[in-house]
């Protein structure tokens, strides 16, 4: 995947997409598998703003029945099941514990009629080749297989635990980038660093945009038939680009909070609801106070989510020290076992979501329930589409309701989407656990187990294309640093096949190496040499790159 503005400029595209997030990402990925050409831009990163900035977990809704809202379940339950099919190597079944007290909002029997309710709208879970990818049936535990499980829990009126599963992603960042990698693989042209700043119109019909190469400081067009404005909290702001009357706001911000911690729980993703109250629009069963869930991830502890109304502007955003400390209050409340200290927390992911509008000074958080495809030929304006989306898990579904609107907006009827049933890149693979073993036994000399099990669950069946660098770089093959099994060889792949420009880019959201926290300042100069070597950096570029990075895990860790 190559960074190419010269063809970003030259071509009239059928579809721009601005922003490169996971939405932005999906809708280019079926776009072009639909036969419609597509350029997809960002400002940042792939990925790098809220879709960095998630819990890795895709969830068949089981929160929904609270609700009632069966028709989002079966979406959710839809979707878990399309991703661990199209990104087997990334998406994985995880089991879930709550704990029961009491005989009716947290007591077993509530919790047993959750149970098959959800195994009853998720009877078609299981339609899938690879029998790692199954979904088991919830459960009721007893008391002391809860403490089995989740040492530490509360004990007083506990009476067990209820069990379900849902799936978690091995690494979100990589994810994200298949569908860009997906898209471009179906002949989309993607860049990021290029960030839009107006629109390009012919009357009342938007035919593309203008924007800004952030690398190299030079202006371009980039012409479409169709804009699909997929910004994520920045919708708002790409269509002031319109200068024309003002509009009410698609986004109102919700800022989310996780941390990442020394390790609490072992296998199992443990819930509890703490004392701070939550207040939940058109609920049929209110339960009270916030949930929060510890998840195992990568060795390490992921901690959230808490929300809280956000009035300042997106780039500004930043997780302040009375957030992360109101967090730790409230799960050590819940579950006292884990004793967290500030000093505990290895990395604070921090986004926005959407909300439903707050009443002025208003404190509540609603997140917004469904997702906003808005297009603007009911304001009169041609050829632009809004899209904002709720949750990672239904980016896919939703990404092809809004290629539907592109379609229609060309004046075409939209042909059917093969999003659900095409692999994503790296994700060619019938059942995980056997192409795993087999590649473990057929392994190249040199490289251990632990090496090649990372490289299959992160980079699926394309995994041997990042030991193609070897063949150049016969040091490709060392690890980077001692603590972790990522190789050079996947930092060279990064930089000459995934539009890697940066020292922060290659860490977070290419490898594994600094994406659960600082990896330490001996891996940044590593890599920061890596980089110097293959980009000609100045021992100035290298130094300024590594305080960047030493910046970002001071505001984030």
């Amino acid at each position: 995947m190559k960074r190419d503005l010269e063809t970003l400029a030259s071509r009239v595209f059928d579809l721009v997409i601005v922003g490169a997030g996971v939405y932005g990402a999906a809708a280019a990925w079926d776009a072009a598998l639909r036969g419609l050409s597509v350029a997809l831009v960002d400002k940042a990163d792939f990925g790098g703003a809220t879709s960095f900035n998630n819990f890795k977990t895709i969830h068949g809704g089981l929160r929904y029945l609270q609700h009632a809202d069966f028709r989002r379940m079966r979406e959710s339950i839809r979707e878990r099941r399309i991703l661990m099919k199209i990104a087997p190597h990334l998406v994985h079944p995880l089991p879930f514990l709550v704990p029961t007290y009491g005989e009716w909002k947290r007591g077993r029997l509530a919790m047993a009629v959750a149970l098959w309710l959800n195994d009853l709208a998720s009877f078609d879970r299981n339609q899938l080749e690879d029998p790692e990818k199954f979904i088991p049936a919830g459960k009721l535990v007893s008391r002391s297989g809860c403490l089995e499980m989740a040492p530490g829990v509360k004990e007083e009126g506990l009476t067990g635990g209820a069990v379900w599963y849902d799936a978690q992603m091995f690494n979100s960042d990589r994810l994200t980038l298949c569908y860009v990698l997906s898209a471009v693989e179906a002949g989309a042209v993607a860049a990021n660093h290029v960030e839009v700043i107006g629109f390009l119109r012919e009357g009342d019909r938007v035919v593309g945009v203008r924007a800004e190469d952030k690398r190299g400081g030079n202006e371009l067009e980039v012409r479409g038939r169709v804009v699909l404005n997929a910004a994520g909290p920045w919708v708002d702001r790409v269509l002031l680009g319109l200068e024309n009357q003002p509009r009410p706001s698609l986004f109102h911000f919700s800022k989310a909070i996780n941390l990442i911690t020394r390790p609490l729980a072992a296998k199992t993703a443990v819930g509890f609801s703490c004392k701070r109250s939550h207040r939940g629009q058109d609920a049929w069963i209110e339960k009270g106070n916030r949930f929060l869930f510890i998840v195992p991830w990568r060795g390490h502890s992921l901690i959230g989510t808490s929300h809280a109304v956000y009035r300042g502007e997106p780039d500004s955003l930043e997780a302040t020290e009375e957030d992360v400390q109101e967090l730790l209050d409230d799960i050590n409340d819940a579950y006292p076992a884990a004793r967290l200290r500030r000093q505990d927390v290895r990395l604070i992911h921090r986004g926005l979501l959407p909300m439903v509008s707050p009443e002025d000074g208003g404190k509540d958080v609603t997140l917004l329930k469904q997702y906003r495809i808005r297009d603007h030929r009911s304001e009169g304006i041609e050829g632009l589409i809004t899209l904002v989306g709720v949750k990672y898990t239904t980016a896919r579904d939703v990404a092809q309701r809004a290629v539907d609107r592109v379609f229609d907006s060309l004046g075409k009827k939209p042909p059917p989407s093969r999003s659900a049933e095409t692999p994503l890149y790296g994700g060619r693979v019938e059942r995980f656990n056997e192409f795993l073993s087999g590649e473990m036994r057929e392994r190249p000399s040199g490289l251990g187990e632990e090496v090649i099990r990372h490289l299959v669950t992160t980079y699926g069946s394309t995994y041997r294309e990042v030991l193609a660098h070897v063949e150049s770089d016969a040091d490709a093959v060392q690890p980077v640093t001692q603590s972790s099994p990522v190789i050079r060889a996947e930092v060279l792949h990064a930089v000459r096949e995934e539009q890697a420009a940066d020292l922060e880019s290659v860490l977070l959201r290419r490898t594994e190496l600094g994406s659960a926290g600082h990896p330490g300042r001996a891996c940044l100069e590593t890599v920061a040499d890596i980089l110097s070597a293959e980009q000609g950096w100045s021992e100035t570029r290298a130094r300024s790159e590594i305080e960047n990075v030493e910046a970002f895990y001071r505001r984030r860790s």
